[in-house]
């Protein structure tokens, strides 16, 4: 995606667009001037002095794009300095209109800080560009009690939550779950009736009646979300497939999100306890297959999921026999209990170890204590894996190490150390206790140096997982920074941490196995690794 070269209007609210005074004369950047501190998405919103700017077309407007993205040196003062144009190479810039010059000007940012001192920063911006209705039609009115505001949400080539909820003025809220929910079916209740009014007024100050009734990109796979208000019998619809890619407000982005909040479908989508509570109540059977998959369900979710409320599934009866799980994890088949832990959710462990997930024929198994532990540590929670170590059976303690196997045509298999078993799951939020675990594992006698089926070392998985703490205790205990990993590479070429690239660097790795880090260095942004490399003739 790319920013768009001719716009004819631009704001930043909803009112009639006009031109802005004083554009401003950003160049574009140089090569090196790419390079410096990346805040995180959150950070960037969070820093911006206001919201980004909006890009809206009259009605009718024929783009190929709709949407553009820039990105920008931002200096010690949060001013920018000069922008490229992203996923474009350097050098061959998209140039910015007049007009988006003018609305760039409202661009400002705190200073970005890094170390407690100001830094210079890359800063990605997104623009939304909208289509203007064609002309303003007035939302009917009618009493409360005459409106349904429904939304539908249905699936895509994925696992997108397919459901519709309807809402009712009166406050009663009908939802059914299709696919891809944690909790299918129809299940009625009410919300409070001024919710539902607020939402109301939330649609007449948005204009939606004033807005298209299908907004459809022309492209597969995607899923499709249809806002339906019908006030006192007149009904408009709004068919959203990806329609932010053609010129829909985010305004309808915004008013689905709302019809969910007031709805409170995400306790149907992701089980909460509400929801459990509510099933109880209707008499549904949690002893049955449904209650098994129910659960099976929301384990397989991962860190959205209501550690909470999956325990009370299994409080009140789902069956937890020995039956491993149809999909499995990578593959590979496993137990309630195992998900669990890999998960991380220590509510549903302890449930599912009171209902004798470690014991067999009501003795402890040492080997479902074993792969428990495998789980825990694969899963990066601490006190679970020292929750699985305590429990006893054949051995005091679960064994250090497991049958390993690599991937690929001509496998490899060796016993290795437990340890070889950390991973950080992509995109997991929450806080990863890898170091705390390896250190105890270490003192339990697991060897640090030892290498995987598939070469992997714990140095490169610390680094993968950019654990800059983990990396520093290797290094300081010795362990070889060129040591090679999966395909021969050092561990330098697992992370994607500016900090870390440094340690291994200073630690002497080997860069002969790596004759594109330079690329990747720039890539990441990372002027202190480019400064090294230059300062030591390198690459």
């Amino acid at each position: 995606m790319v920013l768009l070269l001719v716009v004819p209007l631009i704001s930043c609210s909803r009112e009639e667009p006009r031109e802005v005074a004083r554009p401003v004369d950003w160049p574009t950047c140089r090569p090196g001037q790419l390079l410096g501190h990346v805040p995180d998405r959150e950070a960037v919103d969070t820093h911006r002095q206001g919201p980004a700017p909006v890009v809206r077309y009259p009605f009718g407007t024929e783009r190929e794009y709709w949407g553009g993205e820039l990105i920008l040196r931002v200096d010690e003062t949060g001013q920018v300095v000069c922008y490229s144009s992203s996923g474009r190479p350097v050098g061959d810039e998209l140039p910015l209109s007049d007009t988006q010059r003018a609305a760039l000007a409202s661009l400002r940012y705190e200073p970005f800080v890094r170390g407690g001192q100001p830094v210079a920063s890359i800063v990605t911006e997104w623009f939304d560009e909208e289509e203007l209705p064609q002309t303003q039609v007035a939302m009917p009115t009618a009493s409360l009690e005459d409106v349904r505001i429904t939304l539908e949400r249905t699936s895509c080539l994925g696992s997108c939550p397919d459901y519709r909820v309807e809402v009712r003025g009166d406050g009663q809220v009908v939802y059914e779950g299709r696919r891809f929910v944690d909790v299918p079916g129809r299940y009625a209740y009410r919300v409070p009736a001024q919710e539902v009014a607020r939402l109301v007024e939330r649609a007449r100050e948005q204009d939606l009646w004033s807005l298209r009734t299908d907004y459809s990109a022309a492209i597969t796979d995607h899923p499709s979300q249809i806002v339906t208000l019908d006030i006192g019998g007149e009904v408009h619809r709004i068919h959203d497939y990806s329609g932010r890619r053609i010129g829909m407000p985010r305004a309808v982005t915004e008013f689905e999100n709302e019809i969910d909040a007031v709805a409170r479908t995400r306790m149907w989508t992701i089980v909460s306890t509400e929801a459990v509570n509510r099933m109880q109540a209707d008499g549904f059977d949690f002893a049955s297959v449904a209650g098994r998959e129910l659960l099976e369900r929301a384990l397989f979710r991962g860190e959205d999921a209501d550690d909470e409320a999956m325990a009370r599934l299994v409080e009140l009866g789902v069956p937890v026999d020995d039956a491993m799980l149809k999909h499995g994890y990578g593959g590979a088949p496993m137990s309630l209990l195992e998900l669990a832990l890999l998960r991380a959710h220590p509510a549903v462990v302890e449930a599912l170890i009171a209902r004798g997930a470690l014991e067999t024929r009501g003795k402890p198994d040492q080997a479902k204590i074993d792969a428990a532990f495998r789980s825990a540590i694969a899963g990066g929670r601490f006190a679970l894996v020292e929750r699985i170590w305590n429990v006893a059976a054949t051995r005091p303690h679960p064994s250090l190490y497991f049958d390993d196997v690599s991937d690929g045509e001509q496998k490899a298999a060796k016993r290795s150390p437990v340890t070889l078993l950390l991973s950080r799951p992509f995109a997991d939020a929450r806080p990863w206790e890898g170091r705390a675990i390896a250190r105890w594992l270490i003192a339990q006698g697991c060897d640090m140096t030892a290498s995987a089926a598939d070469g992997a070392t714990l140095l490169h998985i610390a680094a993968a997982a950019n654990d800059a703490g983990l990396v520093r205790d290797l290094l300081d205990r010795g362990f070889d920074a060129s040591t090679p990993g999966r395909y021969g590479l050092p561990a330098l070429g697992s992370t994607e941490d500016e900090d870390i690239a440094l340690m291994l660097l200073e630690a002497g790795t080997d860069l002969s196995a790596l004759p594109d880090l330079r690329r990747q260095a720039t890539r990441g942004r990372w002027q202190r690794v480019v400064t090294w490399l230059d300062a030591h003739d390198s690459q």
